[in-house]
C-alpha cells in the first residue's frame, strides 16, 4: 500500500548518502573556519626574535658613571647563519624611529657606508661574511639615543627581499 505518489521515493540508501554528504560538508566548513580567518585585519604575525637585544648600556666604560653612552649588544639567538651584508637594521626608541641608519651588519662594509646614529660596530657577528648563531654584535650609538626606562626595539631586514625577519625589544 502506498500513501501517495511520493511515498515510494524514500529509501534507506538515499538517507545514508545524504547524511554522509552533509557530514563531509560540515567537516570541511569547520576545518576552513579554524584555518582561515573569517575577516581580514587584526595584527599581523610578529616576526621571530632571531637577533636579540641582550644588553643596553648608558654608563661610561671607564668610570661606570651615567653618561647616556647608548651602547647595544645584539646576540644571534636563531639556528641558521646569515650573510651579515644581506642584513640592515632600524632602531626605535619608545615607538619612534631613532634615526640610526644601519645599511649593513658587516662591520667591514659598514665603515665606508653613509651611516647615521651609529659610531662603531664590532663583534664576532660582524667581522666575517656570516653572522653565526651565538655570535654578538656591539653597536655604539650616538650618545643619548636612549635613556634609562626607554623601550628600545631592533628591527632587522633582509635587504634583497626587503622583508622584516627579526624583531627584538628591551627596556633600557
Amino acid at each position: 500500500m502506498s500513501c501517495g505518489r511520493f511515498g515510494d521515493a524514500v529509501s534507506q540508501v538515499q538517507g545514508v548518502l545524504l547524511l554522509v554528504v552533509i557530514t563531509l560538508i560540515l567537516a570541511v566548513l569547520l576545518f576552513l573556519m579554524l584555518h582561515i580567518p573569517l575577516w581580514p585585519g587584526g595584527s599581523p604575525e610578529e616576526p621571530p626574535e632571531i637577533f636579540a637585544i641582550t644588553q643596553l648600556n648608558h654608563h661610561c666604560e671607564k668610570n661606570g658613571g651615567l653618561n647616556y653612552d647608548s651602547r647595544m649588544t645584539i646576540t644571534h639567538a636563531g639556528s641558521n647563519a646569515f650573510a651579515n651584508d644581506d642584513l640592515r637594521a632600524e632602531i626605535f626608541v619608545n615607538g619612534r624611529d631613532s634615526g640610526a641608519l644601519i645599511s649593513s651588519m658587516n662591520a667591514h662594509q659598514f665603515i665606508p657606508t653613509y651611516h647615521i646614529g651609529v659610531q662603531r660596530m664590532e663583534g664576532t657577528g660582524s667581522t666575517g661574511y656570516y653572522w653565526y648563531p651565538g655570535s654578538r654584535i656591539f653597536l655604539d650609538l650616538t650618545d643619548g639615543t636612549f635613556r634609562p626606562g626607554d623601550v628600545v626595539r631592533l628591527d632587522v631586514y633582509h635587504k634583497d627581499r626587503d622583508r622584516l625577519i627579526s624583531r627584538s625589544e628591551r627596556t633600557a
